[in-house]
């Protein structure tokens, strides 16, 4: 499972985001740089967090930037405000949940290291198109951190707060489930199995009446492979209708599809369990599809389950930690 690292905000050329040779396009400032009395904007159980944190943390937040982009280049100081003032809320639910994160990881002895940020600098410089000495030498130069350790405790927060969902969300992706996500991707595209197919159907549940239909199915199978027209066996049990088919990805039980899918042209697949009787099928003809094979795409298809059912679960458990804390916002 390839897992997004969450990127302490920095203000980066970036192509979408920067005019000729690389020069940050211009955008409304925050009219911020002004002195506010401290006070309390939320209470977290025992801790507290501050204006000032919140308005720090604000206006280096990626969502800030966002925000200021798509107001009009001559915005006034008050429309400015107002969009800060709409992701300061989002922002310090970040900040509340930052502090349960750190309960729960004290609580379960979690902690990320400094060989832990080491390794994680590297994917994050990498992320940006630059290196770790680059991006260190931007941090230092910038104007939203007061110093490389601040990054650096950041980038701590975020990955302390990813292994905390990693070892307390409840979340796992079954095989059932990317095959399931694997057959509606290439339902109308997928390779199909041209067969001729017979069926066995008990009268009742019993089991000896089961046990009939099975042997009725093996000796079906057996004069199908000594080349006996399937047609002709089928009329001769009773089985109405065409007995040519075509099955595509999804159209069967796993255990079918697996069976006929992998089997040669010609060959007597069967007798198989189906819902109802036990089947016996002749492969006729696969006819190839454009779409990648299920093993060529069931890892990709994995990793992009995993990621959603990660992505819930962690949302379940902030969820489940807010409401068992006390929680007083107060901005």
């Amino acid at each position: 499972m390839r897992l997004p690292l969450l990127l302490p905000a920095l203000l980066l050329a970036s192509p979408a985001a920067a005019g000729p040779a690389g020069v940050p396009t211009p955008r409304p400032a925050r009219a911020g740089k002004v002195v506010v009395l401290d006070r309390v904007v939320a209470v977290v159980n025992d801790e507290i967090v501050l204006q000032s944190e919140l308005r720090r943390t604000t206006d280096r937040h990626p969502l800030l930037r966002e925000a200021l982009s798509q107001l009009p280049a001559n915005a006034t100081d008050a429309q400015v405000e107002a969009a800060a003032r709409e992701v300061e809320t989002k922002v310090l639910d970040e900040l509340i949940h930052m502090i349960l994160v750190r309960a729960e990881a004290k609580r379960f002895e979690i902690e990320v290291t400094e060989d832990d940020i080491a390794r994680a600098l590297p994917n994050v410089a990498g992320q940006y198109g630059i290196t770790v000495d680059e991006l260190k030498k931007q941090v230092e130069q910038s104007e939203e951190y007061e110093s490389w350790a601040e990054y650096k405790d950041e980038l701590r927060d975020q990955l302390l707060q990813l292994q905390v969902s990693r070892a307390l969300a409840n979340w796992s992706v079954s095989e059932a489930q990317v095959r399931e996500y694997y057959r509606k991707m290439t339902k109308d595209e997928s390779a199909k199995v041209q067969v001729e197919q017979l069926s066995f159907l008990p009268t009742n549940a019993e089991k000896a009446e089961r046990d009939r239909a099975y042997s009725q199915a093996q000796a079906g199978a057996r004069r199908m492979r000594e080349g006996e027209a399937t047609a002709t066996i089928a009329e001769q049990i009773g089985q109405a209708g065409d007995v040519e088919r075509t099955i595509g990805r999804g159209d069967v039980a796993p255990a079918l599809e697996d069976a006929v899918f992998g089997a040669q042209k010609g060959a007597i697949v069967g007798p198989i369990a189906s819902g109802q009787g036990y089947v016996v099928f002749k492969v006729i003809d696969h006819v190839a599809s454009a779409a990648l094979s299920y093993e060529e795409a069931k890892d990709r298809i994995r990793d992009q389950l995993e990621n959603e059912a990660f992505f819930k679960a962690e949302q379940e458990l902030r969820s489940q930690l807010r409401a068992k804390a006390h929680v007083d916002v107060r901005l």
